[in-house]
């Protein structure tokens, strides 16, 4: 689901402003037994505007980017024959950096660890921040610490600590994102508030000029970028931002920090191949490669996380490749970007804190290393063949070259939330002796902060559940028991011995930078006389709670920005009351909100229900499993389906947090099951109909059949589940088809689709199927309405009513900025857009069966009944969209009244303002950016059940 209109440039919207009154009040019953009178001129085939929109827009912003693939920003060649303009396609322009080579990298294997800028200096640091005590009285934590003060962060004096960096080394330092509370591009360490009143901003500016003075030496640091909030490239794209402008903006920051090294980490979500995050990447690419071109002293630096042996997931990296970006994976498309603008004019570091620990593997067995070995090589070899394939380049470019220009970063000891992953000293020793061996260019570590002693305190699961209890903060303690800094001795080569890991607490106590969180920090009473006389002083940035990472956590921003509404004003511009009165339910039109399953947030359905009495849920996404294709085999997210891991996930999230509810309240048969979405709309051979008719060799009647089978399969694979806990259900018939992107005009994969769906009710009336399909105001698009009347025309060619077709479900989001910039001007709601986009479709939907069926007397109840609505709630992908608890009322509201089939929304798991410290934040994959509502107020509304927090939401967060 999301993002397909996003490019729209403009729609024209002759509908009339709505009454900002409390309810629907403008609706007769008995409109809805009148015959259909068709008004949408688009109703016979959608609207074409709107494709040739997004065609013109993307055309647009294509010639943009070829023109900056190709011309040349050297200051010797600006005004020389080089600097032109392509008038090619982007996918066979070559850039000007393709086939010259102006990073200049040596032999030596330098060692750049990560730090956080956030992260406490010292113990005593650490101490105060705990207690809440002044930064102040440093000096009495110090005291108090006696000799357990560990420098954690004092980049001035580690810098300059010749047992672990030489002249070659250097710092990478995190992570410069955009500031929180933001809507223009303000580059801030750790997304914190640029305008918030704990002075961020200052005591980051404090924190690096103690560096300095103290021996920092700023050209050795790196600066980083990323990974997991306000990303500054997508942010630079959301605000229009040329590549030039981004370009400079770098610039600038490179003079602040006087330093030309930067490092770009790239994480969900921007780690993506779809929408605005694939746009912003190649904003981020273009505007490298004019830095580079006009300062040809830049270090660029991309890092990746890898998780398998396999390396970067590529399809660009196979010989084979065709040339086709749109089959391009997640994985691989910041590097194919890097790689086309750049050349190989920059380093690839490989980051390996999440390796995937499968039922191959033993807990007792050093199976990390061997997996990050082989990604190494992997990744070599898939970076080698994506240049060859981009930019034609293979000569004098040997392993070497492409390894020299090769980085790797571990995670030293345990991760703390997977305690099976455990690098050991004697791991670091040899992947520091694999690294010299390949030629690699640069090795470093997740953190620097974290090479100390900590007991692991274990939770006593096994395997994939395996945990580290101890409450220190993650980021100053490595989860093992080795001496302090004994990581970056080795990683950097100035240690070559490894001793074997101390695990008995009496031994641990002896091991130099040993903390004890109890004992020397929350049992420490010296600070006690001082937290009595000025509680609550603690003056630096906020940061984490006993046992998390620490993550700068700022408090909710003063003003509204276009990802995160503090106020019920600003969220609502054209409303001057909120919706208290609610129209009585008619029975049948239901709630079933989508939950994006493959996520492990905002998918308690336990609490959901007892909030809103949720009764339905819509599971996304099921697809092919990603390790299988040459038979059927379906999973959610196409997870590997089988081992270990699977089998924990399937316990703990899937069963215990999303089916166990449903059932122990009888609604089990309600869950329908969602297939498609954003991730197969552009990888259409995820989709489990191409690969039936694929494995039918083209019999479409017979790919039918398989299809048929494996529909039916997975929904007995949840009633299986359920058995084996011992419940006895009904297996749900419900199912949904998210159909957007490039799957919108797979006719053949859809032709397979709509005749098994045809197939099923014919056999079973009780199926209850959905096609859910990107919508504009308007209605349909050209496209869309191809792929409503196909299945039209099979439940025709059946037999079947039309009144039995499947419900069209409409995604009601991301039109485009320019269309709901325009309908604010208007004076328009987002309610009042949705409510456009339902009517129109409702008159493509008459259309396409007066024309399949011959008949012309349709009465509007009988259309409303095949339409399902779905808005994005909150922020949309397109900004200037924000579908508020107002138009979620004022939606349910008039569903009701008109009969909708179902009312849904995206998503169940971003059904909150705030994170879990009660912070407002800005939108994301579960939160959804609007802070002055409580969590799980769309679910209320949407569902029927308005408490006083419904009706009345509060003013301001």
């Amino acid at each position: 689901m999301k993002k397909l209109l996003i490019g729209l440039l403009t729609v024209s919207m002759s509908t009339a402003v709505a009454s900002n009154a409390v309810a629907c009040t403008n609706f007769k019953v008995n409109e809805l037994n009148e015959p259909l009178k068709i008004e949408n001129p688009n109703a016979d085939g959608g609207t074409k505007q709107g494709e040739q929109l997004l065609k013109t827009y993307n055309k647009s912003k294509s010639m943009k980017w070829g023109e900056v693939l190709t011309k040349d920003y050297s200051s010797s060649s600006e005004k020389g024959p080089q600097a032109r303009s392509a008038n090619l396609s982007n996918s066979i322009t070559k850039s000007t950096l393709a086939k010259k080579q102006i990073l200049n990298i040596t032999d030596n294997l330098s060692f750049t660890p990560y730090t956080d800028i956030g992260i406490v200096k010292d113990t005593a640091e650490y101490l105060l921040k705990e207690k809440g005590v002044s930064s102040n009285h440093h000096g009495d934590a110090e005291k108090s610490l006696i000799d357990k003060n560990n420098e954690y962060n004092n980049l001035g004096k580690l810098i300059n600590n010749k047992e672990i960096f030489s002249d070659n080394d250097g710092i990478t330092l995190g992570f410069m994102q955009n500031a929180s509370d933001e809507d223009n591009l303000v580059p801030m360490w750790d997304a914190a508030p640029n305008r918030s009143s704990n002075n961020s901003a200052k005591w980051f500016e404090k924190r690096f000029e103690e560096w300095t003075n103290n021996g920092l030496k700023t050209e050795k640091l790196t600066i980083s970028f990323g990974p997991f909030a306000n990303s500054l490239w997508h942010e630079a794209y959301k605000n229009n931002l040329t590549e030039e402008e981004l370009a400079d903006k770098l610039q600038k920051i490179s003079e602040n920090y006087s330093t030309k090294k930067f490092d770009f980490y790239f994480a969900a979500p921007y780690l993506s191949n779809k929408g605005s995050y694939a746009d912003s990447q190649r904003l981020l690419a273009g505007a490298l490669k004019i830095l580079l071109e006009k300062h040809n002293d830049f270090d660029i630096r991309l890092s990746l996380v890898v998780s398998t042996e396999d390396g970067i997931s590529s399809v660009a990296g196979q010989e084979s490749w065709n040339g086709d970006i749109s089959l391009l994976s997640d994985e691989e498309f910041p590097l194919f970007m890097f790689t086309k603008y750049l050349g190989t004019n920059f380093r690839l570091n490989l980051v390996l804190p999440y390796l995937t620990y499968t039922d191959k593997h033993s807990s007792n067995e050093d199976w990390e290393l061997p997996i990050m070995k082989k990604a190494i090589e992997n990744t070599k070899n898939t970076w080698k063949i994506m240049n060859q394939n981009v930019n034609e380049n293979n000569q004098t470019r040997d392993d070497k070259f492409y390894f020299k220009h090769m980085g790797v970063t571990p995670w030293i000891g345990r991760r703390a939330e997977k305690a099976v992953y455990n690098f050991t000293a004697k791991d670091a020793l040899e992947l520091r002796k694999f690294a010299v061996e390949k030629g690699l260019g640069q090795i470093s570590m997740f953190y620097l902060t974290r090479d100390y002693p900590s007991k692991f305190e274990s939770n006593n699961e096994s395997k994939e559940a395996l945990a580290d209890k101890n409450p220190l903060d993650q980021n100053i303690r490595s989860g093992a028991g080795f001496e302090k800094l004994t990581f970056a001795k080795i990683l950097s080569g100035h240690l070559n011995e490894a001793k074997d890991e101390v695990t008995k607490a009496e031994d641990l106590e002896k091991l130099d930078g040993y903390i004890d969180y109890d004992k020397n920090i929350k049992n420490n009473k010296e600070l006690d006389k001082i937290i009595q006389k000025e509680p609550n002083q603690w003056d630096g940035v906020s940061g984490s709670t006993p046992g998390d990472g620490n993550v700068v956590a700022p408090s909710t921003p003063s003003t509204s920005s276009k990802s995160n509404y503090i106020s019920w004003k600003d969220a609502n511009p054209n409303r001057s009351s909120k919706i208290n009165q609610k129209a009585t339910p008619n029975g049948s039109t239901y709630f079933s909100p989508y939950l994006d399953a493959g996520l492990y947030e905002g998918n308690d359905i336990s609490k959901i229900r007892e909030v809103s009495g949720l009764d339905h849920l819509t599971l996304a996404f099921v697809q092919q499993v990603n390790s299988h294709s040459n038979y059927l085999d379906l999973s959610i997210a196409g997870i590997e389906n089988k081992g270990e891991g699977f089998d924990w996930w399937e316990k703990s999230q899937l069963y215990e947090k999303d089916l166990k509810p449903l059932i122990e309240s009888n609604n089990f048969k309600n869950i329908k099951v969602a297939y498609g979405g954003a991730t197969t709309g552009g990888y259409i051979e995820k989709n489990p109909w191409n690969v039936a008719y694929k494995q039918a060799n083209g019999d479409i009647n017979k790919a039918a059949e398989l299809l048929e089978e494996a529909l039916i399969k997975f929904n007995q694979s949840l009633v299986d589940l359920a058995k084996r806990k011992n419940h006895n259900v009904e297996m749900p018939k419900n199912i949904d088809f998210d159909i957007e992107g490039q799957a919108q005009n797979d006719e053949t994969g859809n032709a397979v689709l709509a005749k098994t769906l045809a197939n099923m009710k014919k056999k079973d009336s009780s199926w209850n199927f959905s096609i859910t399909l990107p919508v504009l105001p308007t209605g349909l698009t050209s496209v869309g309405y191809n792929v409503m009347d196909k299945f039209t025309k099979a439940y025709k060619n059946a037999g079947i009513s039309y009144k039995d077709l499947p419900v069209t479900n409409l995604m009601l989001m991301d039109y485009g900025n320019p269309i709901y910039e325009e309908a604010i001007r208007q004076g328009k709601t987002n309610f009042d857009l949705a409510k456009e986009a339902v009517d129109n479709t409702r008159d493509n939907i008459a259309k396409s069966i007066m024309n399949n069926y011959k008949v012309s007397d349709l009465l509007k109840k009988d259309i409303y009944k095949l339409i399902g609505a779905t808005p994005m709630i909150g922020v949309n992908d397109t900004v200037s969209g924000v579908f508020t608890l107002e138009d979620a009322k004022e939606l349910y509201n008039w569903a009701q009244n008109v009969g909708l089939a179902y009312l849904s929304m995206w998503s169940v798991n971003d059904d909150r303002g705030k994170n879990a410290n009660g912070v407002g934040v800005a939108k994301s994959l579960v939160n959804h950016g609007l802070s002055y509502l409580r969590e799980y107020d769309f679910s209320k509304a949407f569902n029927g059940s308005w408490d006083d927090g419904v009706k009345n939401p509060s003013d301001k967060a």
